[in-house]
């Protein structure tokens, strides 16, 4: 029995969320993060994984939709990623849309 790639982002999303964090640096000292501020960066962490989101579209909405500053949101969230993993994203990104872009062409080969 495996698991459908619904299921595995499903599992992804709540490894992640699992480890954010209960403090976050703020105006230069630790700022506990309020139970709105956690559900906000949970739903971050979605729009993310689920959604294929980068982080600048990803904490504006999610901060939005549960009225708290993003840069609590944003700093919550990128502490639970690898280092430069938002943009290793954007350049997978970018290769799937040159690819594509390559395709449609007539008689073009792909970029190496």
């Amino acid at each position: 029995m495996g698991y459908n790639d619904n299921e595995l982002l499903t599992i992804q999303v709540k490894a992640f969320q699992s480890y954010l964090p209960d403090t976050v640096k703020y105006r230069g000292r630790d700022h506990a993060l309020t139970h709105k501020e956690k559900l906000a960066c949970g739903r971050a962490v979605w729009y993310i994984i689920q959604k294929g989101y980068g982080i600048g579209s990803a904490v504006p909405m999610a901060s939005g939709s549960f009225d708290v500053a993003p840069i609590k949101v944003d700093r919550a969230v990128r502490s639970v990623f690898p280092d430069e993993y938002f943009q290793h994203l954007e350049k997978s990104k970018n290769k799937v849309f040159a690819n594509e872009l390559y395709k449609e062409l007539d008689g073009a080969d792909e970029p190496k």
